[in-house]
């Protein structure tokens, strides 16, 4: 199959590509002024930025909506950004969920991930194996990473309840945005 780009790795350059215009787009200062005159609806603009946040090329979007705004208190603003990414975590779930499981049981007959999977079993045990898939989910999610990665890897190979996932979302969103703010 002959490629669209000339590059290795095209998804890559491209979300390299969305944050240098998303640090560009900022420092112009009609659009700079234009994110801090949400200064009446600015929960609702933290909001907005959380959905962001969660998809990954709108993340370097959302990470200059938060870097500009600078709401009164920044623990209610994390709450209330945490919670727009939260929803777009549920629907990247529920959709990777529905969609892409039939390839996830047949990537756990890979000849290739069993060996790394046997070679891990071997090592860590099976409670704390899946304790640090947990937390590197959080972390994945937490970061500017985008959150298909950590939402697919715990959607795929671990029986997450949605709840479950919710939970753990919502808090490693709100961390990340949390962090975001206090820069």
């Amino acid at each position: 199959m002959k490629r669209l780009f000339i590059f290795t790795y095209p998804k890559l350059t491209l979300y390299f590509i969305a944050i240098v215009v998303a640090y560009f787009v900022f420092q112009i200062p009609s659009v700079y002024g234009m994110v801090v005159s949400f200064d009446s609806l600015i929960y609702l603009a933290i909001f907005f930025g959380g959905l962001l946040f969660s998809a990954g090329f709108s993340t370097p979007i959302a990470t200059g909506f938060f870097l500009a705004l600078s709401p009164p208190d920044i623990y209610i603003a994390a709450l209330v950004g945490g919670f727009g990414a939260l929803i777009a975590d549920l629907g990247i779930f529920s959709f990777i969920r529905l969609s892409f499981m039939d390839e996830f049981k047949l990537l756990k007959h890979n000849s290739f991930v069993r060996h790394i999977s046997s070679g891990v079993g071997m090592i860590v045990p099976k409670k704390l194996r899946s304790f640090l898939v947990y937390v590197l989910v959080v972390f994945i999610i937490a970061s500017p990473l985008p959150d298909e990665l950590g939402v697919a890897l715990l959607a795929g190979f671990t029986k997450v309840h949605p709840y479950g996932f919710a939970m753990m979302s919502y808090i490693g969103n709100t961390l990340g945005i949390y962090l975001l703010l206090i820069i």
